[in-house]
């Protein structure tokens, strides 16, 4: 076990879900071979819900950092936007040493940033398995459905999972060429790239995107460019915190997504 791992099981929390008052809308879907997953906000009870707003606290023995991470983060992304990339999504490893070096703190070793980095998410932006979530995870993988991810994340979030979850995600079964991070495509969720990168892989394998489930918290950043590149979709309305309507109200997006989840104890039903 890596020591990132360790800490986050040593550090994390519970965080309990809070029902966000959402019909359900349980239809059966025939044909999924495939289901893939959105993370924060659906997966993983977060208190941002997958986002976050205001300034960044500092870290601890760092002060002005947290508003130096801000300003490198905001200048990234104006690079990358003038780059023609609506949606830019940082490396926060980057982001970090830049910051750092700006402040004048010494820039330590990949390794020991990261575990800085990993530290400081799990003090300030604490997540939790969302109930039901492991179990889903290995009833899927015992009726031999395909798994993937489609996440706005970070490094430090496959340490997360695996230390929460108790097992990487090689071992609840997901596929190595169906996980999409921004971190590593440049560019955040709504971006098309990242559904059609997914739907081009699964291709590769002969899984039609009309094959494919694709389950997530947010109506705008989730459901709408999934149901654009052909994936059926599911709009998880199991946490008020992390439910995101996106400025239309429930019915419209009720009724643009093929199911509403208010647990997740429910999708397997779907199919």
């Amino acid at each position: 076990m890596s020591p990132l791992v360790e800490h986050v099981r040593a550090t994390m929390k519970p965080l309990a879900a809070e029902p966000a008052g959402m019909a359900q809308k349980l239809p059966r879907l025939e044909g999924i071979r495939a289901v893939v997953f959105d993370l924060y906000g659906t997966l993983l009870i977060s208190d941002a819900g997958g986002e976050r707003s205001g300034p960044e606290p500092d870290p601890e023995g760092m002060p002005g950092l947290g508003d130096g991470l801000g300003k490198t983060i905001a200048r990234h992304h104006e690079r990358r936007r003038a780059e023609g990339v609506a949606f830019p999504e940082v490396e926060i490893r980057e982001v970090w040493a830049e910051a750092m070096a700006a402040g004048g703190f010494p820039v330590p070793s990949c390794e020991d940033l990261e575990r800085i980095i990993l530290e400081y998410e799990c003090r300030v932006h604490p997540v939790w398995p969302m109930p039901g979530a492991i179990e889903l995870l290995g009833d899927l993988r015992a009726r031999g459905m395909v798994m993937g991810i489609i996440s706005n994340a970070q490094f430090y979030t496959l340490p997360v999972m695996e230390g929460l979850f108790g097992a990487g995600l090689d071992d609840f079964g997901f596929h190595p060429n169906l996980r999409v991070f921004s971190f590593e495509e440049g560019e955040g969720k709504p971006s098309l790239r990242l559904f059609e990168t997914l739907r081009d892989s699964a291709a590769a394998l002969g899984i039609d995107a009309s094959e494919i489930f694709y389950l997530g918290n947010d109506w705008k950043k989730d459901v709408l460019p999934a149901r654009a590149v052909g994936f059926r979709t599911g709009l998880f309305a199991g946490d008020i915190r992390s439910l995101r309507l996106g400025g239309v109200g429930e019915q419209e997006a009720s009724a643009s997504a093929d199911a509403v989840v208010t647990g997740l104890g429910q999708v397997v039903g779907c199919f």
